[in-house]
């Protein structure tokens, strides 16, 4: 295997990695950058395939404390 090619895998592993501990740890950061992202890429004028991917890229509406029933999030995961 070459050089490049291992440098491409091994990059490609660390950023996947910091996605999901950024996901994890700082979930209103995450949501925030997916959804902005969606809306530029959705802009009026852009392209068909890249509206199409901003469209794929738009998150799911956050839950509020209140749609659990508990006033507060708990280790159920039915927010997620």
């Amino acid at each position: 295997m070459s050089p490049l090619l291992q440098w491409l895998v091994v990059a490609a592993v660390v950023l996947a990695c910091s996605l999901s501990l950024l996901r994890r740890f700082l979930p209103r950061l995450s949501w925030q950058s997916q959804a902005r992202l969606s809306y530029f890429l959705e802009r009026e004028g852009r392209p068909a395939w890249l509206r199409r991917l901003g469209l794929a890229l738009r998150p799911p509406i956050a839950a509020s404390a209140s749609a659990c029933g508990t006033g507060g999030c708990n280790t159920c995961n039915g927010c997620k």
